[in-house]
């Protein structure tokens, strides 16, 4: 049954070629009053070597001023990989905004507030949501399959297909570009500058770089045994969320604990990890107070850890005591699981805390646009993540982990007005910021041509309001230079 209606989606798609919806509107961004249109369409693309063979759907959502013909232009999407990017969309970037509770508590039931975006950096480029291959309405054609697309590789080299049809298409060969990833599309967003400069396309060069909440290098992130990169790149995260829930006895202020925390991590806590069983037992004694009081878990819980406590771990056992598992999107939020026994929490507190609001913000939107279909918008795909092909950028010689991390220094030294703009939440457990801090100071990346910049918030720290503003004045500016 499954596969039938796979193949009825997938037909209709590419019946409905006339998957284009616009609506002019006006508003009043960053102080500047515009008239731009609205657009909810399908761009189809079609197999290299046969023009006339149809590969795959692309349905975006575009806000574009006319008449402005060498405009600047982003590209944004979001990450999993497998999620459609209406995060980005709804929550931050687009002339409308669906607000959720600031303070992490949960976003309830409809009806949910969308309002006009005035900090949207729509006066500064024209905005255009891609929705990768699985994701929103885009899917692939003909005989072909989802799992074609998705992969490290393939889906990099598909997206700048994409990305080099919209410039063509609209006759913006001399516009800026720009590319926005989150989380996962701190991996995309790499490779898609290194296809457009330099792989099966080539010479298409990108002005800036936006990475929100990236994933990049993977071996830092990643928990598995003996790595322990993750290990010393998450304790800081551990550290703030155990003193924002009230588990650590200190006089220090947030930020001064959270830079503590990091100096612990990197130069205590990180080589006695890389001492393994050579580590002395007075190290290891010392290790592992100062690990529970950075985090909040018991000594006992640390040394039953052997020093090393996975994220999963963590979110449970903090405050076991009260029933509670805090969030990984953004660990402020908490939620009662079924019972406090066991290893893992029931769910992503966090992502319960704002889910609903999000998708119905969109479709809300989307029929003031006037977009009127029968299919499903994928808001994410289990199913896209459970086979994705994690081994496409490996040489097949030796194995390797996935890090598209040099390719922002490669473009960095081919090119001197290449700028990088990095943001994270130090809330998040599932790319936490030292984690970022690490592998761009690991890769060959020029660090005086990047803005870092970290917000008390979580993955998604434009749903935390001070951060939301703070966040778009640094993106308007990062355009704007």
């Amino acid at each position: 049954m499954r596969a039938i209606l796979f193949l009825l989606i997938t037909s209709y798609v590419f019946a409905e070629s006339n998957f284009d919806f616009s609506k002019k509107f006006s508003g009043t961004f960053n102080g500047k009053k515009l008239e731009y249109t609205a657009k909810v369409y399908e761009k189809v693309i079609f197999e290299r070597d046969d023009s006339t063979k149809p590969l795959a759907s692309f349905v975006v959502t575009e806000y574009s001023v006319d008449n402005q013909k060498n405009r600047p232009v982003m590209f944004s999407f979001n990450g999993g990989p497998g999620s459609a990017s209406l995060w980005l969309h709804m929550g931050v970037l687009g002339p409308k905004v669906v607000k959720v509770p600031s303070d992490a508590s949960d976003d309830g039931s409809p009806p949910y507030n969308l309002i006009n975006n005035k900090l949207s950096p729509l006066d500064k480029a024209d905005l255009v949501f891609i929705d990768p291959i699985g994701t929103g309405y885009s899917r692939p054609l003909g005989e072909h399959e989802g799992k074609e697309f998705w992969g490290v590789k393939q889906d990099a080299v598909v997206i700048a297909e994409f990305i080099r049809r919209w410039i063509n298409d609209n006759k913006r060969w001399n516009s800026p570009r720009y590319i926005l990833g989150e989380s996962y599309g701190g991996i995309r967003g790499p490779l898609l500058v290194s296809e457009l400069r330099s792989g099966v396309l080539t010479n298409i060069e990108v002005n800036g770089l936006l990475l929100v909440s990236p994933a990049a290098d993977m071996q830092y992130i990643r928990f598995a045994p003996g790595n322990n990169s993750p290990h010393y790149g998450y304790l800081p995260t551990y550290a703030v969320t155990a003193y924002y829930h009230g588990k650590v006895d200190t006089d220090l202020t947030l930020l001064e604990f959270y830079e503590n925390s990091k100096k612990f991590s990197l130069e205590k806590y990180g080589p006695a990890l890389l001492k393994g069983t050579r580590i002395s037992q007075k190290e290891y004694d010392e290790i592992a107070k100062e690990y529970s009081f950075y985090t909040g878990l018991s000594e006992e819980f640390v040394r039953n850890s052997d020093l090393r406590v996975e994220a999963s771990d963590f979110r449970k056992e903090l405050l076991r005591d009260e029933g509670f598992s805090v969030g990984r999107a953004d660990s402020r939020y908490k939620m009662k699981d079924y019972v406090a026994a066991g290893q893992y929490p029931d769910t992503d507190a966090s992502m319960e805390g704002f889910s609903s609001a999000y998708v119905s913000a969109l479709h809300t939107w989307f029929s003031e646009i006037g977009v009127e279909t029968v299919m499903l918008y994928q808001s994410s795909d289990r199913d896209l993540y459970n086979n994705w092909d994690w081994n496409s950028t490996q040489d097949q010689k030796w194995p390797r982990y996935v890090n598209p991390t040099p390719h922002i220094g490669y473009a960095q030294r081919g090119n001197e007005e290449f700028k990088v703009y990095v943001s994270c939440g130090i809330y998040d457990l599932a790319t936490p910021c030292f984690t970022a801090e690490n592998f761009l100071y690991d890769n060959g990346v020029d660090m005086e041509r990047v803005i870092f910049s970290e917000f008390e918030a979580g993955h998604m720290m434009y749903n935390h309001q001070p951060s939301f503003d703070r966040f778009l004045k640094e993106v308007n500016n990062f355009l704007k230079e």
